[in-house]
C-alpha cells in the first residue's frame, strides 16, 4: 500500500550484506506474481460451477439483468460478491470466466499485499510466504470458485496491513491513495445515479448526459476529499480509514467476520502478555532486518492524534464503516430491510454452524491439510515456536496466534466445509514465510541450509498437489477440497441441450421442464433459455422440446407421464449420489431409447 518507499539498503549497519539485493527481491516477487496470477486464471471454465456457485450466479443474473438484489441472511452469505461480479459482467459479460475472474483477481491481490509486509516477515519471509499462497492447493482451488470466501480472506489481510502501516507511519502511498480513491466512488455513486435519474424524469434529456455530468462533479468531490486527507499528517490516516472500510466490507461479505477479528484482537492480548511474561533479549541482532517494536497500543493511541485530531479521524472511520455496510446491505438504498436482516443473520448463522455439514468430524481440517496443506502446517508451527522464542518480532507472533486461534475455532465449530480453511491457512502462510526467513538468516550454516532445503521442498510438494488438485483432479471427491463438487458429465449434459435446442429450430427459445428436485448449478447454465422451468417436482407438459429428471427416484412417475412423447437420451452424473435423466420429444430425438428401459440403461 505504500510502494513508494524504498526498500532498505542491501547492507546493513553493521556492514553485513543483505542476503537477498533489492532487484533480486523486486524481480522474485514479480515472479511470484505471475505464477499466482497463471495458476488462478488459466483455464477458469475447466471445472463445472459448483453447486454454490450456481445459487451466487443466479442472484448475480438477477442484479445484471433486472438491477435487483435483497439481502436474505437464510441465503449465502453478504452482497459484496454480487456487487464486484457486477461490476467485471457490465464490462466483459455474464459468462462463468468472467464472474470467476472477479473472486481469482483478490487472490492475485492477497499474494501481492503479502510482498508490502517485508518489513514485518523479512524480504525472504515476505516472498516465502507469498509463495506458498501462490501455490496452496486450497487458495489456487477457491481462488477459482465463484464464492465469498477469497474476498473473504483478502480483506481479513487488508485489514490487519491497513493497521500496520497506519502505525508504521508511513506516507500514503499510490495503492492506498487509489483504493481510497475507489471506495469513495462508492460511497458516492448512488446519489449521482439517483439524482441523473430523477432529472432525466424532469428534463427531457437523456439520463446519460446527466449520469456523465454528475460523474464529473463527483470525481471532483472525490480529488478533494483525497488532497484534503494528504495534507492531514501525511497522509497517514488514509490506512486507519482503508481499515475501517475493509471491516466493513468484511462484514458485508460473511456473517463469520467476527469470528476473524475476534481471534486477531485476542492474538493481540496474548502477544502484549507473552512479551510481559517471557522478556526478549536486549542484545537484538544488529543483522536483523525486522523491526516492528512500534507495534504496540502506546503507538497506535499516539497515531491517532489528540483532541480534534482524534475527534476527526475516529469520526471519518466510524461513518466509513457505518455508510459501507448500509450502502452494501440495503442493496445501494433499494432495500433498507437489508440491514435489519444483516443483525438477523447472525442467528441464523448459529444455528447452520451447529446442525450443517457436520457429518465431516471434529478434526477435518487437520485430515484435509494433511493430504493438501502438509508443508505448510508444518512451516507455520516452525515460523511460530521461533517467533515465540524469540519473543521480538510481534508481526510474526501475532500471524501466528492468528492462525491458530483460528485453527482451534474452526476445529471447534460442528460446521466444516474445506473453502473455510483458507482463513487459517493465510496467515499460516505469514508465518510460514518468517519461520524460513529466519532459518535462511541464521549465523549457524545447517540451520541455512535447513531454511532451502525446506523451501525447495515445499513449493515441489505443493506445485505437485495444485497441478493435481486444479487441473486433473478438480472433480475427484478423494480430493480434500473437491466437497460435492458438480461432476465433468454435467458439461455433457449442458452441450447435450444446447444441441437439441439448435436441433428444435427454437435455440434459446426451446422449452426445458426441468422436474428434477436437484438441480442446481443448472440455473446459471441455462441463464439464457427464456423457457427453462425450474420446477423442482413432476409436471405435464406435451409441448416441452426438453425434460430433466431425476434418476432412479422418479423413474416410475416419469415412465407413466412421458412414454408416450418423450424418448430417453442418456443419464448423467450431476454430483456423487445424484443422475439426471435427459428427455426429449420423439419428433426431436435421433437416438432415444423407449423410457419404460430407463432403469437399466446408462
Amino acid at each position: 500500500m505504500a510502494e513508494n518507499e524504498e526498500l532498505s539498503n542491501t547492507s546493513t549497519s553493521d556492514g553485513n550484506t543483505e542476503i537477498i539485493s533489492d532487484p533480486v527481491w523486486y524481480a522474485s516477487g514479480a515472479l511470484v506474481t505471475l505464477v499466482a496470477i497463471f495458476l488462478r486464471f488459466y483455464d477458469l471454465g475447466l471445472k463445472p460451477f459448483h453447486h454454490d456457485e450456481g445459487v451466487n450466479g443466479f442472484f448475480l443474473t438477477n442484479l445484471f439483468r433486472d438491477g435487483l438484489y435483497k439481502y436474505d441472511p437464510a441465503n449465502y452469505h453478504g452482497p459484496t460478491l454480487y456487487y464486484i461480479a457486477l461490476a467485471f459482467a457490465k464490462v466483459f459479460g455474464l459468462e462463468t470466466v468472467t464472474v470467476r475472474a472477479s473472486v481469482a483477481v483478490f487472490g492475485v491481490l492477497t499474494v501481492i499485499l503479502t510482498l508490502f509486509l517485508w518489513r514485518y516477515l523479512g524480504k525472504i519471509g515476505s516472498l516465502s510466504a507469498a509463495l506458498f499462497l501462490a501455490l496452496s492447493p486450497g487458495m489456487v482451488f477457491i481462488s477459482r470458485y465463484f464464492i465469498h470466501e477469497t474476498l473473504f480472506v483478502f480483506l481479513s489481510l487488508a485489514i490487519a496491513a491497513s493497521i500496520v502501516f497506519f502505525l508504521e507511519k508511513r506516507r500514503a502511498g499510490i495503492v492506498a491513495i487509489g483504493s481510497l480513491v475507489l471506495i469513495l466512488l462508492v460511497c458516492f455513486l448512488p446519489s449521482t445515479l439517483t439524482l441523473a435519474n430523477y432529472l432525466s424524469e424532469k428534463i427531457a434529456v437523456s439520463v446519460w448526459v446527466f449520469r456523465g455530468a454528475f460523474f464529473l462533479v463527483e470525481v471532483g468531490l472525490v480529488i478533494a476529499v483525497v488532497r484534503m486527507v494528504m495534507t492531514w499528517n501525511n497522509g497517514r490516516p488514509i490506512y486507519l480509514i482503508l481499515a475501517s472500510a475493509c471491516a466493513s466490507l468484511y462484514f458485508a461479505t460473511k456473517e463469520t467476520a467476527f469470528i476473524t477479528l475476534g481471534t486477531m484482537a485476542i492474538a493481540c492480548v496474548c502477544v502484549w502478555i507473552w512479551r510481559r511474561m517471557y522478556k526478549p533479549s536486549t542484545d537484538a541482532d544488529r543483522s536483523d532486518e525486522i523491526d516492528d517494536s512500534f507495534l504496540n497500543w502506546a503507538n497506535f493511541r499516539r497515531a491517532l492524534g489528540e483532541r480534534t485530531d482524534l475527534l476527526l479521524i475516529t469520526a471519518a472511520a466510524a461513518a466509513v464503516f457505518i455508510y459501507l455496510g448500509v450502502l452494501f446491505f440495503s442493496s445501494f438504498f433499494t432495500y433498507p430491510e437489508g440491514v435489519k436482516a444483516a443483525f438477523e443473520a447472525y442467528a441464523l448463522w448459529t444455528k447452520t454452524g451447529s446442525k450443517d455439514h457436520t457429518q465431516n468430524g471434529m478434526w477435518a481440517y487437520f485430515e484435509w491439510g494433511y493430504q493438501s496443506e502438509l508443508p505448510i502446517f508444518v512451516l507455520s508451527a516452525v515460523g511460530t515456536v521461533i517467533a515465540f522464542v524469540k519473543a521480538r518480532h510481534r508481526f510474526a507472533m501475532f500471524a501466528g496466534l492468528w492462525a491458530l486461534g483460528l485453527l482451534a475455532a474452526y476445529t471447534i465449530i460442528p460446521y466444516k466445509t474445506p473453502w473455510l480453511a483458507l482463513s487459517f491457512l493465510l496467515p499460516m502462510c505469514l508465518v510460514a514465510g518468517y519461520g524460513i526467513n529466519e532459518l535462511v538468516r541464521a549465523k549457524n550454516a545447517s540451520l541455512r541450509t535447513l531454511g532451502v532445503i525446506l523451501t525447495l521442498a515445499a513449493s515441489v510438494w505443493m506445485t505437485y498437489q495444485t497441478y493435481d488438485t486444479n487441473f486433473v483432479r478438480y472433480a475427484d471427491e478423494d480430493m480434500p477440497y473437491v466437497y460435492a463438487h458438480t461432476k465433468r458429465e454435467f458439461l455433457d449434459l449442458m452441450a447435450e441441450i444446447d444441441r437439441y435446442a439448435d436441433k428444435s429450430g427454437k435455440g434459446k427459445d426451446a422449452k426445458i421442464e426441468i422436474v428434477s428436485p436437484d438441480y442446481w448449478p443448472m440455473v446459471w447454465y441455462l441463464r439464457d433459455y427464456k423457457q427453462a422451468n425450474f420446477h423442482g417436482q413432476l409436471v405435464d407438459t406435451n409441448d416441452a422440446e426438453m425434460i430433466i429428471a431425476k434418476k432412479g427416484d422418479q423413474d416410475a412417475e416419469v415412465i407413466r407421464r412421458y412414454s408416450a412423447r418423450y424418448e430417453y437420451v442418456a443419464s448423467y452424473a450431476l454430483r456423487p449420489g445424484v443422475d439426471l435423466v435427459l428427455l426429449v420429444r420423439k419428433d426431436l430425438a435421433d437416438d432415444g431409447k423407449e423410457l419404460y428401459r430407463i432403469g437399466e440403461l446408462k
